[in-house]
């Protein structure tokens, strides 16, 4: 019996230890990410949604900037081209010309289908994602797998309390990381274990 709880506390170690490790990994990463490199010859530009506003603003300025067409994706079935022209603080006309709101994607996944149709629907291949640091590599992850053929090129917003490398200073940067590390991990077993599904059907 004291053989038995020794190697399962063995593993129960062992497996600590490689889940910090590899949360190590993704919050190096999404620190990173704060600083992205500017986008070279792209087509397009996405913002994925999410709970804040700077990703959208961020998006407006630098397909601006681009003279690029922009897809803000999972925006809320009730907001409205002038409640994007408001976030934004810009002229309701740039908006109406040459921005697409996507009403369709309510998850990460959603994001990467509303964005794969619509950059088929137009032959858009290179295409710069405007999305959180702490969120970028799974909406990386769930673009590439709805668009293999697709170039996305991140341009991350920071929009946590403190840098992710300084996670341990705040508890909600902390909270957000760990639960975002979480669902990257279980999108990369959902799409490990699809094809099987897929075959057993």
């Amino acid at each position: 019996m004291r053989i038995v709880l020794r190697v399962m506390v063995l593993v129960l170690a062992a497996g600590l230890l490689v889940a910090g490790w590899d949360f190590a990994r993704f919050v190096a990463r999404a620190d990173r990410a704060v600083t992205p490199d500017p986008p070279i010859k792209a087509e397009a530009v996405v913002a994925l949604t999410g709970a804040a506003d700077q990703r959208i603003i961020s998006a407006v300025q630098l397909a601006d900037s681009l003279d690029l067409p922009l897809l803000i994706s999972g925006v809320n079935v009730d907001t409205t081209e002038a409640d994007i022209a408001r976030i934004t603080n810009v002229d309701i006309d740039k908006i109406t010309c040459c921005v697409k709101l996507g009403r369709k994607a309510a998850t990460t996944e959603g994001n990467g289908e509303e964005v794969a149709s619509w950059a088929r629907l137009n032959a858009y291949q290179r295409i710069v994602v405007v999305t959180s640091e702490y969120h970028m590599e799974r909406a990386l992850f769930e673009l590439q797998n709805a668009m293999p053929e697709g170039q996305f090129i991140p341009n991350a917003v920071m929009t946590t309390k403190v840098r992710p490398a300084e996670w341990y200073k705040d508890v909600a940067t902390a909270r957000v990381l760990i639960e975002e590390w979480m669902k990257f991990r279980l999108a990369a077993l959902r799409s490990t274990a699809l094809p099987n599904q897929e075959r057993a059907g």
